[in-house]
């Protein structure tokens, strides 16, 4: 069966999304699919590099208008295709009981969780979900929201985030010694690293002030903090204030980050909910990187963060993301006992590797659209 996939988010654009989906979509037989997104800067060598087709509309954002109903039925009938896959539920989802052909959908989280908890927005979300053919949900939290969004169960299957095995491994001990030395940090650091987009919701102001904690006791003590965003400032001003222990990488180079991940001690975000809820962490992808090189991660429960975190297993998931006092605790208990580290870092990587593999995960995305048949 061929699909047609159809989504605002694909390469070369840069973002977690694009990411997933390109790691998805990427592992399907290029004869099975093909893809209709939006413009963006330098796809043209891009899409022509590609074994599958990729088409691209004038319009800078694909939204929910007659027009794209009838730009992916026109294109759907000339490819072949037997079923349209929209990417995300919503907006874009919004136009699938209109279309010629049945559609499945694709939930990550946020675009769930607002307007499932919306009234309006709450029957239009739980009209798309009961209208299609299949769900593919980022994550067993994406997954709950879905449900509770159509008021009854749904065809689904989870399909979570994953994690190339082969480019994020474990470092030899000169490997990880070169990668402190190349981020300007030294053996002797206790090196507790954070990557992530830098708004309120990841929690690093916490972070920052457990280590602030911690500085008195553990004079190496560093929290390395890669990436960028609205959040910076504040949480640059925080540091300062609180003379914490913390150096700002910025953006990190995307080909660095298996480094970064692989010479740390720990890995921490503590990701927290707001609004009453409504804005919560939707997997965490950069748990699963961390755990695949061997780091023990310290996350916050928060949407799907605790489905990437198996607390007492891979590290820790503090329940109350703003606690301090529990963050500081499960730091220094990490710190504190390198046989730990280590016994969490390779029971890490074994479930990364066994769980997460984007491979075992694609081959479960095929099987929904019957790719393989």
């Amino acid at each position: 069966m061929k699909h047609l996939l159809v989504t605002n988010d694909f390469p070369p654009k840069i973002g977690g999304i694009q990411s997933l989906l390109w790691e998805w979509w990427r592992r399907l037989p290029p004869e099975s699919f093909a893809v209709l997104t939006s413009p963006y800067d330098g796809t043209a060598e891009f899409d022509a590099a590609q074994p599958f087709l990729i088409e691209r509309t004038k319009e800078p954002v694909l939204l929910p208008h007659p027009w794209m109903v009838k730009r992916i039925n026109e294109m759907a009938r000339r490819v072949g295709a037997d079923l349209i896959v929209l990417d995300p539920a919503v907006p874009l989802g919004i136009i699938g009981p209109y279309l010629e052909l049945p559609y499945d959908v694709v939930l990550h989280g946020a675009e769930v969780t607002v307007p499932g908890r919306i009234p309006g927005s709450k029957q239009i979300l739980g009209r798309v979900l009961r209208h299609a053919r299949h769900v593919v949900a980022a994550g067993g939290y994406p997954a709950t929201e879905a449900v509770h969004a159509a008021g009854r169960e749904l065809p689904m299957t989870v399909v979570p985030p994953g994690v190339d095995g082969e480019r994020f491994v474990p470092l030899s001990a000169q490997e990880r010694s070169q990668a402190r030395q190349d981020f300007g940090f030294s053996d002797e650091t206790e090196l507790i690293v954070g990557i992530s987009r830098l708004v309120p919701r990841k929690g690093f102001d916490t972070a920052i002030r457990a280590v602030a904690k911690l500085k008195s006791s553990r004079p190496h003590l560093v929290l390395a903090i890669a990436g960028s965003g609205r959040d910076r400032e504040r949480l640059e001003k925080l540091a300062l204030e609180l003379k914490a222990p913390v150096k700002f990488l910025g953006r990190v180079a995307h080909d660095d980050l298996p480094k970064l991940y692989g010479c740390a001690d720990i890995y921490t975000m503590l990701c927290r909910n707001r609004w009453a809820g409504l804005e919560q962490e939707g997997f965490g992808i950069v748990f699963v990187e961390a755990a695949a090189c061997g780091i023990p991660q310290i996350a916050g429960s928060s949407g799907g963060a605790a489905e990437a975190v198996s607390h007492g297993e891979t590290g820790f998931v503090v329940e109350q993301s703003d606690d301090v006092e529990q963050v500081a605790r499960y730091m220094e208990t990490l710190l504190n006992d390198p046989e730990l580290r280590k016994r969490m870092g390779v029971a890490s990587r074994e479930r990364a590797v066994k769980e997460f593999s984007y491979e075992m995960l694609a081959e479960r995305l095929g099987n929904v659209f019957g790719v393989w048949s």
